[in-house]
């Protein structure tokens, strides 16, 4: 058997910021240590291997073949370490409080006003929530929190996941735009520009055959990633959009937004609170879940939750 010694953790760090920046000075900068230790690491560790994970130019550094073998393994090794050291934190800290992953939109249109409600509760002081933009749950992610709030069609590789609220979308427009060109007919909205979430490309064409437009009659749809700036859009007279009714009951009640066409419609996508399943006896992530569904029932869900399970 071949007996190959393994390097520390900070030989890795410093040759996988090398590599990333290949140039050494710039490596010792975002580590805090002098180019000469940078340099003498990646040396001691080319030893250790025996063989060079650069060639060294004029320009700076370029990885070799065995480099580009070796880096990928060393994210791999390191990005291991970080995921195992964090669980081991959150299983020390799994009675004390909760780490949750929220979504931006969701977090500003409906979690701050549900928010001195969970300090009301059981739950006070024992949530901490944390802001991520949408990523892509698979059996890649390496789930260092204890939940999330995703968007999607509720299946997640391993995971449990609740449907909260997100998949009612109405169609509407700002007050102002629609006093100053009144729709009268669905053929209407062809001289409006329609904005569109890029994750939901199927709502337009979903409402076109149910208004019996044809899509070639729209001139102008124009696209963005998050819910929130629909609804400004909206606000300030850019156009119509569909977007989900739990994110605009105060809009819709103030008269800053109208209902077009009395349209509605139920797509397949929507928001859920989603967690590992090695996380469903957490008592703190139970007690949560039981307290936001509740909310959504009473406020935001037309349909009765169900609890989707994937393995």
């Amino acid at each position: 058997m071949i007996r190959t010694h393994i390097p520390s953790t900070q030989a890795l760090r410093v040759f996988e910021s090398a590599a990333r920046y290949l140039n050494c000075a710039h490596a010792a900068q975002e580590l805090c240590l002098t180019t000469s230790a940078v340099s003498k690491q990646l040396q001691s560790l080319e030893s250790c291997l025996g063989v060079e994970l650069f060639t060294r130019g004029k320009f700076g550094l370029t990885l070799t073949e065995a480099g580009r073998i070796y880096l990928a393994c060393t994210r791999e090794a390191l990005a291991k370490l970080t995921e195992g050291g964090v669980k081991v934190a959150r299983q020390k800290r799994q009675s004390e409080v909760l780490q949750l992953q929220v979504l931006p939109t969701f977090a500003e249109r409906l979690l701050l006003s549900l928010y001195n409600d969970l300090s009301d509760s059981t739950l006070n002081g024992k949530v901490q929530f944390s802001i991520y933009p949408m990523v892509q749950l698979d059996e890649t992610f390496p789930y260092m929190y204890d939940g999330y709030i995703c968007f999607g069609e509720g299946n997640w590789p391993g995971c449990i996941s609740d449907y909260l609220c997100g998949k009612e979308l109405i169609l509407v427009g700002g007050r102002t735009l629609l006093e100053d060109k009144p729709i009268q007919s669905a053929a209407d909205l062809a001289n409006f520009t329609l904005i569109e979430h890029s994750e939901v490309p199927t709502a337009w064409p979903q409402a076109f055959e149910a208004l019996k437009i044809k899509p070639e009659c729209i001139d102008h749809i124009i696209k963005w990633d998050f819910y929130s700036v629909l609804i400004r859009g909206v606000c300030v007279g850019l156009g119509l959009a569909l977007i989900p009714r739990c994110f605009i009951e105060e809009q819709l009640k103030s008269g800053e937004m109208v209902q077009v066409l009395n349209y509605s419609q139920i797509n397949p996508l929507g928001y859920y609170l989603v967690f590992p399943e090695e996380n469903k006896n957490n008592k703190l992530l139970n007690k949560f879940r039981i307290w936001i569904k509740s909310k959504m029932i009473n406020e935001y869900t037309l349909q009765p939750l169900q609890q989707v399970e994937t393995t």
